[in-house]
């Protein structure tokens, strides 16, 4: 699904503008960011993969492939959200990112079909996000296509450990 053409794209697309961000003095928060790079990510598959459209609309998925829907979770860390309500069956693209100090990213990429049940609600009356993390990934790992970037897990102690790397190419994957 995921293509060395999206990455090339998305890779020049997110440098471009975050380049121009760093040009105009325009400071972005890494929520602000990640939803850019979501948005770049649509536009990346719906311009390199046959079948897919992003209807660029709330109430869609991010991307249709074939009519199927697609969603796209973007985060500078290793836990993805969604909201209770916006959340829907289908195949979810995990996407972590890092910039350098020149603006060029590197990315972990992976993608699972997931259900309702999958998320894990949110344990706050005031916060209703439900959250999907590196932990529930690791436990599905038989399930996940890993795309670029890898996933380490280790043992500290008696404390299994787990580290997302991100990668600069497509099949830049190690487990």
């Amino acid at each position: 699904m995921i293509t060395e053409g999206v990455i090339e794209r998305l890779t020049r697309d997110t440098k471009d503008l975050f380049d121009f961000y760093d040009e105009k003095s325009l400071f972005k928060t890494k929520k602000q960011k990640s939803e850019d790079i979501s948005g770049l990510l649509e536009n990346a598959m719906a311009s390199e993969i046959d079948g897919a459209v992003a209807p660029k609309i709330d109430s869609e998925p991010d991307i249709r492939l074939y009519g199927d829907p697609v969603e796209i979770k973007t985060t500078s860390g290793d836990c993805w959200f969604s909201g209770t309500f916006s959340k829907r069956e289908g195949y979810f693209i995990f996407l972590s990112w890092l910039l350098d100090k020149d603006n060029k990213p590197s990315f972990f990429i992976a993608g699972k079909h997931l259900k309702k049940d999958d998320w894990c609600p949110s344990k706050s009356k005031s916060y209703y996000a439900t959250t999907y993390d590196k932990k529930m990934m690791v436990r599905d790992i038989d399930e996940v296509d890993f795309y670029m970037g890898s996933v380490e897990v280790y043992d500290r102690g008696k404390q299994q450990c787990i580290k997302i790397h991100t990668g600069h190419k497509l099949g830049d994957i190690t487990l």
